[in-house]
């Protein structure tokens, strides 16, 4: 490769680098979204109010945020069971010393407690758009004029009005 090219070959592989997390919204790694374990179950485990291994009720909103939460390294030690509705997240989050805020950030969990009520509505967060508002991946997702319940959805560029949002760190490693 030339001295001239090579300068070159670096700046475009850093400046697609960055591209790249900025779709993503700026975090750090690529963020799972698919793999949900119920999947194939869904919709009518929904219907049927099957529970999962978090006592949170199979393709519902809880529940595929308790396994993105999972499948992307973050704390779920912190659920209580028989307390986990959505529009209770931010109280339980609170509970355990979780850090509870307006602002969005990338691997948080959006809440939105007065939608879809009594129960409310959460999504997990994977990016943040130019304009304030998120991309987010969920089951369940209500008020899109689209309603398909018990279905995985990807949206974005979601409004963050009436929504908190839960900063899960990552799981504690075991000690060796």
């Amino acid at each position: 490769m030339s001295k001239t090219i090579r300068p070159l070959l670096v700046t475009l592989l850093a400046v697609t680098a960055a591209a790249a997390a900025a779709a993503l919204g700026r975090s750090s790694g690529a963020i799972v979204v698919y793999g949900y374990p119920y999947a194939s179950r869904c919709p009518a485990a929904g219907y049927n109010d099957v529970v999962d291994r978090w006592d949170m009720y199979m393709c519902n909103c809880t529940s595929y945020v308790a396994w993105a939460l999972r499948a992307n390294g973050q704390r779920t030690d912190w659920f209580i069971r028989g307390a986990m509705n959505a529009w209770n997240w931010p109280h339980v989050a609170r509970l355990s010393h979780l850090a509870v805020s307006t602002r969005p950030r990338v691997r948080a969990v959006a809440v939105w407690p007065k939608l879809s009520p009594p129960f409310g509505h959460l999504s997990y967060v994977t990016g943040i758009e130019r304009d304030g508002g998120i991309d987010v991946s969920e089951y369940n997702s209500p008020g899109t004029g689209a309603f398909d319940p018990f279905v995985f959805d990807l949206r974005r560029d979601v409004s963050t009005d009436g929504a908190v949002f839960i900063y899960v760190p990552p799981r504690r490693r075991a000690r060796a």
